[in-house]
């Protein structure tokens, strides 16, 4: 990380990487995504006739389902600065795309993480939980933006009730502008919600969450022995692999609270 960089996560909880992706690339995992939505969601009312869905489509552990998806786990864009604020060895918690189109449901605000999951120790990140938000579309306001309270991460204030209902507007909230092969890093500490999206464009994300050496991933999200068995360097350590028994048997899975942190400094000496 640049000291603009470290500066700026420390201090909004976030940083946005821009030409993350060149647009070729951009357009490979766009069509890679099309494809396997296609190959899941086969009914002739789940696309419109320009071939774009009806309905928000996810697609679970793409990285399982097409080769190009594992280059994203340790992209070279993202990976050195993950390895500051969650550690040398990351594991991934979890990974999905998703296509979005035209719709007025917002959701609400929440966080992966409590706040006591990020705090800095003799200049160095600690953060329990990392999300990358790859755009795969430009993203526009009212082409559902990414929504994110900066600094929110520290906050020890709880938040006011947003205007309206849980999805309303909060104070001190911004809407993320992007270009096509963007990235979004943030502590999952940080408030954050979506958006509507009142445009005729589906918009295209992948989301690849990520975790310190003592956490799992999420039930359903552990990486096929294939994988791990498949991967070398630090990807088979991202994946899973490469861990002791004894290590694998105290990780902490489920929900990452106060009480996860009392094993924090016994599980970072093994």
């Amino acid at each position: 990380m640049t000291e603009a960089q470290r500066f700026l996560f420390e201090l909004q909880g976030y940083l946005l990487v821009e030409d993350a992706l060149s647009t070729e690339e951009a357009r490979d995992y766009r069509e890679a995504i099309y494809r396997l939505a296609h190959e899941k969601y086969t009914a002739p009312d789940d696309w419109d006739d320009r071939g774009e869905p009806t309905q928000i489509i996810s697609v679970h552990r793409p990285i399982e389902k097409a080769p190009l998806f594992l280059d994203i786990v340790d992209h070279p864009a993202v990976l050195p600065i993950l390895q500051q604020l969650v550690s040398e060895s990351p594991i991934l918690i979890d990974n999905n795309a998703q296509l979005t189109p035209r719709h007025s449901s917002r959701q609400g605000w929440h966080r992966g993480v409590g706040t006591h999951g990020y705090w800095m120790e003799n200049g160095s990140f600690i953060c329990a939980m990392v999300k990358c938000i790859w755009y795969l579309s430009d993203i526009r306001k009212g082409e559902n933006p990414t929504r994110i309270v900066p600094g929110s991460h520290k906050s020890r204030i709880p938040e006011p009730p947003p205007a309206g209902d849980r999805a309303g507007c909060l104070p001190g909230q911004v809407e993320l502008d992007v270009r096509a092969g963007t990235v979004l890093i943030f502590s999952e500490a940080c408030l954050h919600a979506g958006n509507i999206n009142e445009s005729d464009k589906t918009r295209v994300n992948m989301y690849f969450n990520y975790g310190p050496r003592w956490v799992q991933p999420w039930e359903g999200y552990r990486p096929s022995e294939r994988l791990v068995n498949e991967a070398v360097g630090i990807r088979r350590q991202i994946l899973g692999g490469a861990v002791s028994t004894a290590h694998r048997k105290k990780k902490v899975c489920g929900n990452i609270n106060e009480r996860t942190f009392a094993y924090r400094k016994i599980l970072n000496n093994l």
